[in-house]
């Protein structure tokens, strides 16, 4: 894990991540894809974790395509990519089923 102990990315997930997202959705029902994307203009400052920095890219990513809107630039950076596949608390045997269940990148 790059820089941060595997319990900080729970804590990144949880209130970086999934908090995004929330925002994301309350802009959405209150304002539409125009208020909403604007949640992701600014890029988000490097967490020190890589899993984390390409969540949130990938996050910007795939609601943009949902909803169709224009992906910001950074998530295209290469410091956001996860060079590996990443499983926040996924056990092993489920791994496969939340393979199949992820959407692709794009």
């Amino acid at each position: 894990m790059a820089g941060v102990a595997a319990g900080r990315l729970v804590v990144w997930w949880r209130f970086g991540v999934l908090q995004t997202l929330d925002d994301y959705t309350s802009c959405l029902r209150r304002g539409g894809t125009s208020v909403a994307s604007q949640v992701f203009t600014r890029e988000p400052p490097p967490t020190g974790a890589v899993e984390v920095d390409a969540a949130f890219a990938a996050l910007a990513d795939w609601l943009a395509g949902r909803d169709g809107w224009q992906a910001p630039a950074w998530v295209e950076d290469p410091g956001r990519v996860c060079p590996a596949r990443w499983y926040l608390r996924v056990i092993e045997i489920f791994r496969s089923e939340a393979d199949v269940q992820s959407p692709e990148a794009s």
